[in-house]
Parts: C-alpha cells; structure tokens; sequence
C-alpha cells in the first residue's frame, strides 16, 4: 500500500536510537518528536504527540529541582511547579520531579526533600 503525500506523513529518517538493537526510541535531533496529530493526547510533557510507538524522553533533564535554571533549588522552583500543576503553565518534562508521569503534591515534596538536604 502506497501512502500519498499529506499531513502527518514523515519521509526523513525517524532517527531511532539502534534499530539493529531493535531500540525504536527516538534521538533528540528526530523529525517524529512533536511531529504527531495535535488533535490527540498531549506527550506527558505537555508537547505535541510523537510519532511512533515511544515518546521522546528529554535525558538531558537532571530533576535536580532547579526549575528555574538559575542555578539554585529553592522556593522559587517551588512556585514554578505549583504554577505548572494548577495553571498548566509551562510545564516541561523537567518538572516531573520522580518521575511518575504526574506534576503533582509528590513532585513539589521531593523539591522539598532537596532542598532540606
């Protein structure tokens, strides 16, 4: 079956992680990362759909608790991740703090625990 050229139809390289290694996880730099239908459910980030079966996972979020970036985890961070629970606002993966999918209470504990430690 031949696809015809449309919307949502991708011809570059999905640049998987290894196929021979039948890891189909998507590099940073792949054309499939927020290239899915707008219309479904939001990426656990909040971005666009991906296309294919796994979602972009960002590694090179650090979940240090520095929301902010401005170097330092601290009641700031805090207001950042209330303002993405309650509001939506901004949310990035970065803010899934442990992990579990959610920005939720549990999130803005583990700040709490950082920033106790």
């Amino acid at each position: 079956m031949e696809l015809s050229p449309g919307a949502g139809i991708i011809y570059q390289d999905p640049q998987f992680i290894n196929v021979e290694q039948f890891n189909f996880n998507l590099l940073e730099t792949s054309p499939c990362i927020n290239s899915g239908n707008p219309q479904q459910n939001l990426d656990y980030d909040g971005s666009i759909s991906d296309i294919g079966a796994n979602p972009f996972i960002n590694e090179s979020c650090n979940n240090s608790g520095d929301l902010n970036n401005d170097g330092n985890t601290n009641v700031l961070d805090i207001v950042e991740l209330v303002n993405c629970i309650l509001f939506n606002n901004e949310c990035t993966l970065c803010f899934d703090i442990n992990n579990d999918q959610e920005y939720n209470i549990l999130d803005i504990l583990n700040i709490v625990n950082i920033i106790i430690e």
